[in-house]
């Protein structure tokens, strides 16, 4: 089959749409300020960006090391698996491919690390954790990736259930989404099972604390961030795990955190409505975008630059988020499905 082909048969064109990563940067860099107040458009903006950097990653790698030798899925995994990034985000990816991994896993590899400096040039710094397909662990063929997964849950160790919660968040960006699924339906029947969902739910125990007993916000005391909150583990990540959880248990494939509610609620009546406060989390942050000028900023909101409204907000988010992911424990941990 000719490059042209079977680059077609995973979504690319013959040619990519930009000559170069710092061409992507450029657009990015331009559009940015335009894109970051608004969460969907802002994250509709960073699937493009990313797709075309990968599309042009796999014309590099093509003509390096010749044609791809078979079909694959590029996935994201993290925020930008759950469609929720910031106006700034880190690395998280992965690639499945069909085939083994004796086959073609070396071939991927290369792919992979190539996918990662061409992320890091149009302005998505490499993975300190090593989330990326650049790394044996994420860089499987399918058979591959199913035992891998085996070997996590069979472990029951901390770190590599750490590994899977960090996967089921994965949703194919490019490429044949058919073989992200096989493994996917792997994952959810092995971690479904009721003795993994605790143990995994023991595994998500750490809860922040974003209130006081009177209801109060609690800012940062002290450091570069001090009287500002850490949105990403005082608002967000009760809702992501509690979310992700469930989706587990349910076997629902979604990633984002807000299709998984409305998923989820069909269900489980204690979710219902708790999309809008995510939403409004979403909306915090990314209302604050034209302050943030690094990674780490756009965890963070001023407490005392709140306006009433979004102190309200914020405080009803918080509990919400503190009920929905202790009652969703409960339930794992009761063994009670």
């Amino acid at each position: 089959m000719s490059n042209s082909s079977f680059s077609q048969t995973q979504g690319f064109s013959a040619e990519p749409s930009f000559k170069s990563y710092e061409e992507i940067k450029k657009d990015k860099e331009e559009k940015m300020d335009d894109l970051a107040g608004e969460p969907v458009k802002l994250n509709e903006a960073h699937d493009t960006w990313i797709s075309e950097t990968v599309t042009l990653a796999v014309h590099h790698h093509q003509s390096e090391r010749g044609d791809l030798p078979a079909h694959f899925a590029f996935f994201l995994m993290g925020s930008a698996g759950r469609q929720e990034q910031a106006k700034f985000s880190d690395q998280d990816h992965g690639i499945v491919f069909e085939g083994t991994d004796d086959e073609h896993q070396d071939y991927f590899l290369g792919l992979g690390a190539e996918i990662r400096e061409g992320m890091a040039i149009v302005g998505y710094p490499r993975c300190e954790g090593l989330v990326m397909a650049s790394h044996k662990r994420w860089c499987h063929g399918v058979e591959g990736w199913k035992k891998q997964v085996d070997g996590w849950i069979e472990a029951d160790e901390w770190g590599p259930f750490r590994h899977l919660l960090t996967f089921i968040d994965a949703r194919t960006l490019v490429g044949e989404d058919e073989l992200l699924e096989e493994v996917k339906e792997h994952v959810f029947e092995q971690a479904g099972r009721g003795d993994v969902l605790k143990r995994l739910s023991e595994n998500t125990a750490y809860l922040h604390k974003g209130l006081n007993a009177f209801g109060q916000l609690l800012p940062e005391e002290k450091g570069q961030y001090a009287g500002s909150m850490h949105i990403k583990d005082v608002g967000f990540f009760p809702y992501v795990h509690a979310l992700r959880l469930l989706a587990i248990y349910e076997g629902i494939h979604a990633s984002s955190t807000i299709e998984r509610i409305r998923q989820v609620s069909e269900k489980h009546s204690y979710v219902k409505g708790k999309d809008v406060h995510f939403k409004n989390l979403l909306e915090l942050r990314a209302s604050f975008s034209k302050k943030q000028h690094a990674y780490e900023d756009v965890h963070y909101v001023p407490v005392q630059q709140l306006s009433k409204t979004q102190k309200s907000e914020l405080k009803s988010a918080l509990k919400e988020g503190k009920h929905l992911f202790q009652h969703t424990k409960k339930i794992m941990e009761s063994g009670d499905f």
